[in-house]
């Protein structure tokens, strides 16, 4: 397995593992995925393996340290200063789940915060996974103002060191 940038090229088996692991409201429109696998590309990841998406992280720069509605459906660059990323979706094909996928992605992704001079990293949670983000050195914040999906989510951060 190997870890790479994203290709629009990837856009539908990304867009397939999206609609696996989130709800319809929870989703991010295929429109939203191409313009991030287009234009984000240097901040978002897949996972590879022998030629098939085994996982991806999607992170967009952002000029807040915390994750707003809006990145959710962005379909244009962001411009001015852009010190933080923000992890807009980070999900795992289902024959993956559960060997290590979302590990190496977040430490890659945090790796490439580091290396871009990125203040440090945002995202958004339900509460069950708290302690998931956290074992990675996510901070909570607590509920988030985000209502993406029209759901309940927490804040969470990491400091690039």
């Amino acid at each position: 397995m190997q870890i790479r940038y994203t290709r629009p090229e990837d856009l539908e088996e990304i867009h397939t593992i999206e609609r696996a692991n989130f709800s319809p409201e929870e989703q991010i429109a295929k429109d939203v995925l191409s313009f991030y696998l287009e234009h984000e590309c240097k901040t978002c990841l897949v996972m590879e393996d022998e030629g098939k998406i085994a996982g991806y992280i999607l992170t967009l720069p952002t000029g807040r340290a915390t994750v707003t509605d809006d990145l959710f459906g962005r379909l244009e660059p962001m411009v001015g200063s852009l010190p933080y990323l923000a992890i807009v979706s980070l999900s795992v094909a289902e024959v993956y789940k559960g060997q290590g996928v979302g590990t190496l992605l977040l430490a890659a992704i945090k790796e490439l915060a580091v290396q871009g001079d990125y203040r440090g990293i945002s995202l958004t949670c339900k509460d069950y996974l708290l302690s998931y983000y956290g074992m990675y050195q996510f901070e909570e914040l607590g509920i988030s103002e985000s209502q993406f999906g029209g759901k309940l989510w927490y804040d969470m951060y990491w400091k690039c060191p």
